[in-house]
């Protein structure tokens, strides 16, 4: 069995878009962890190209190659594009390039509104880092979804919510509208972070014509 076989846990077809779920490594997640403390100082905000109402959004483009999670993701893009070009939703060559990553530390209250990638990116992706134990109030409708991931359908209308848990690694299309819920800890200071990256196929080169 290959590794990105054990890693994949959940395939979802949400409104005719695929997601899928893989669960990375503990102790590459700690590495990566220690690698975002090492230089959060020195990380440039990406917040002004983002839709989040956070605080923390902090570019991870240059560092994310030298983790030891960096071949783990690697795989992952590779089974998800195979993934689709088994049922027609791919074409053309298979290399692929990470475009920007950056890492998100939420406290509580912040937020993501529904949301989905600029254009010229193919696939986002979402991988928890640290989540923190939420108070979920069951009797409140509003408030049981805290800290969750959710995607859209093309209307806006539905919802399909993924629980955050570390390690948990989501790949799916840059287009596919998504969100996060606010959320309320037990205890105070406590944050949910997680790492996002776009990534798209590589041009291809033109032949040159004489």
């Amino acid at each position: 069995m290959k590794e990105t076989e054990k890693r994949m846990k959940a395939q979802t077809n949400v409104f005719g878009r695929i997601i899928k779920r893989y669960d990375m490594p503990l102790e590459a997640i700690d590495d990566l962890n220690n690698k975002y403390e090492e230089h959060k100082e020195t990380l440039g905000s990406f917040g002004p190209r983002l839709a989040g109402r956070l605080d923390s959004e902090l570019e991870f483009t240059h560092h994310i190659s030298k983790t030891i999670i960096a071949k783990h993701i690697v795989d992952c893009m590779n089974d998800y594009i195979e993934t689709l070009d088994k049922v027609n939703l791919f074409k053309g060559n298979k290399k692929l390039e990470i475009l920007s990553c950056w890492i998100n530390d939420m406290t509580e209250g912040e937020y993501n509104p529904p949301h989905t990638h600029h254009d010229n990116t193919g696939w986002s992706s979402v991988m928890f880092l640290k989540i923190p134990e939420f108070i979920n109030d069951v009797k409140d409708p509003h408030k049981f979804r805290d800290g969750q991931l959710g995607f859209t359908d093309v209307n806006g209308t539905n919802m399909t919510w993924m629980e955050p848990e570390v390690g948990h690694f989501y790949i799916f299309e840059a287009r596919h509208q998504h969100c996060v819920m606010p959320f309320k800890t037990k205890i105070k200071g406590q944050i949910r972070r997680s790492m996002s990256f776009n990534f798209i196929q590589q041009i291809e080169e033109m032949p040159n014509v004489k």
